[in-house]
């Protein structure tokens, strides 16, 4: 189902939002020097777990997606990114990603400076701009107890040249009540230890059921810096851009793993909480 977000209903949403005081300069605050050196969050190497199941496939190089980019933040440890895409919303201005992305529940502490670039690549850095984050709204289950199933989040974005996100670059629609088995594509942005070209990856595999309410995802080659990657179903090369059912996060923050990924199930939850962000956005 096609989330209508103007007509969602949103009473008893438990929703916590968070103004960013200064948003301009946190987009200043990301010079090309500072993106290139920022490091993801998380490690996901699997170096001490099992070996890949036989016949999974490996993640490619490519164009990447305009509607897919870069999440850059700074928190207590230093600067860091992870993946997000653009959704679309009446208002034209919101990002999805990963809640853990946005808000860490162990130190209960905020990401502050955050800029979403979309197309990121080292070679040509913004084509699109640099668009701040004015505010984010995440599931107040997220906020107080980290619950792995709410593990995902929007951000508004500021405008840029006087114009909305949506407008310059497109967007995903946000689908929900897919069930656990969908043939989707994943796209990211790979810690560059692992990427040297520092380019967005891209794989296509079927999900599968994990538990009640996680789905699981089979692709080598999302390390680090994955999570919030969208998986869109009906990828649409022209548009470069689909039907995202689901976004890398949830159980293990998204996996201990670079070969197995996990993303929270789209459900009402999400749903609830796209309308209450574009209703305050």
């Amino acid at each position: 189902m096609t989330v209508p977000v103007a007509a969602a209903n949103v009473a008893g949403i438990r929703a916590v939002g968070h103004v960013a005081p200064d948003a301009a300069r946190d987009a200043a605050y990301w010079t090309v020097s500072r993106m290139a050196a920022a490091t993801p969050p998380e490690v996901r190497s699997g170096h001490h777990a099992p070996g890949p199941p036989a016949g999974i496939p490996r993640a490619r190089p490519g164009g990447g997606s305009r509607v897919v980019g870069a999440l850059f933040y700074r928190n207590g440890r230093g600067d860091h990114y992870c993946t997000a895409s653009v959704v679309h919303t009446p208002k034209k201005d919101l990002i999805l990603t990963a809640a853990h992305c946005l808000y860490d529940p162990g130190d209960r502490a905020y990401a502050t400076h955050i800029a979403f670039v979309p197309a990121y690549r080292t070679a040509r850095p913004h084509p699109y701009g640099v668009w701040p984050v004015r505010r984010t709204w995440l599931d107040s289950r997220w906020t107080s107890h980290g619950d792995r199933d709410l593990d995902f989040g929007f951000a508004a974005l500021g405008r840029v040249g006087g114009r909305h996100i949506v407008d310059v670059v497109g967007s995903n629609r946000l689908l929900v009540g897919q069930g656990f088995t969908n043939r989707v594509t994943v796209i990211g942005y790979p810690v560059k230890a692992h990427n040297p070209a520092d380019r967005p990856i891209w794989c296509a595999n079927r999900t599968f059921k994990l538990s009640r309410h996680q789905v699981g995802f089979d692709c080598k080659g999302f390390y680090g810096g994955t999570s919030g990657s969208p998986w869109i179903v009906r990828y649409d090369n022209r548009t470069q851009s689909g039907m995202v059912i689901g976004t890398l996060g949830g159980h293990q923050r998204g996996g201990s793993t670079h070969w197995r990924s996990y993303s929270a199930l789209f459900d009402g939850d999400i749903s609830k909480l796209i309308a209450k962000a574009d209703e305050e956005a």
